[in-house]
């Protein structure tokens, strides 16, 4: 009688506490409605209506540069992997990993180069120009450096207003110039990519060209992106 007394008032306690409504009782531990928790590194958990639902952390596709020296690597008592370069001299760059003595641009105007770890920028050198007898330098949109266009009749074209020796690109795969009020367009032109035995050839959003992406793996009826980690039971982890 004692036992059904105390059982009693311990559920009237629990009953009139904030914040318990709907709480899960997990592995002992009173968890929050709504709440989210990671009893491990690999598998979250969230109440839902003193209801727990635990399932597998899913981690992101990650595609590391391979030809920049970089690899999947699993952090300890972590459960996704990243990309981490196998070359203490490699560099970091706005959440970029770029290999030593490679180059790039940030911008139109500047160009960085990794040296030994350590990344230097400067401004990107323009050549000397000198412009034949009717052009003047112009600097074409999104570009650095200028060039020697000529001052003959501008050109319109779908609304805009270009100079003579102009050029744009009305979409990804084409670009257009104005040549003394007469506009020209052309496409862009691909290289050919020939795509091993694993990987598909695919035009990625944003892209013109198409590239080379590994092909998914199907695991269990599932499809694993390449570079994926997932969980195949509790002592098993594949990637």
């Amino acid at each position: 009688m004692r036992w059904w007394v105390f059982v009693g008032a311990l559920a009237g306690i629990l009953s009139a506490a904030p914040g318990t409504h709907g709480a899960c009782v997990y592995e002992g531990s009173l968890h929050a409605n709504q709440s989210s928790w990671r009893p491990e590194s690999c598998r979250e958990c969230t109440c839902h209506g003193d209801v727990p639902l635990c399932s597998p952390v899913r981690c992101p596709n990650l595609q590391c540069d391979f030809q920049r020296g970089e690899y999947l690597r699993l952090p300890p008592n972590q459960c996704c992997p990243e990309c981490t370069s196998s070359s203490p001299d490699s560099c970091q760059y706005e959440g970029v990993t770029y290999g030593h003595d490679s180059q790039w641009s940030p911008s139109p105007c500047s160009r960085c180069v990794c040296s030994r770890g350590r990344v230097s920028c400067a401004a990107h050198p323009c050549p000397q120009l000198t412009c034949s007898p009717g052009q003047s330098l112009l600097v074409p949109p999104g570009k650095c450096c200028p060039r020697c266009g000529g001052n003959g009749a501008s050109c319109s074209w779908q609304g805009g207003v270009y100079r003579d020796g102009e050029e744009w690109k009305p979409s990804i795969c084409s670009r257009c110039s104005c040549s003394n009020g007469k506009v020209q367009c052309w496409v862009v032109e691909c290289p050919q990519v020939a795509c091993r035995a694993h990987e598909n050839l695919v035009i990625q959003p944003g892209r013109c060209c198409p590239r080379c992406v590994s092909t998914p793996c199907l695991s269990a009826g599932h499809q694993q992106q390449h570079g994926e980690l997932w969980k195949k039971n509790t002592c098993t982890t594949c990637v």
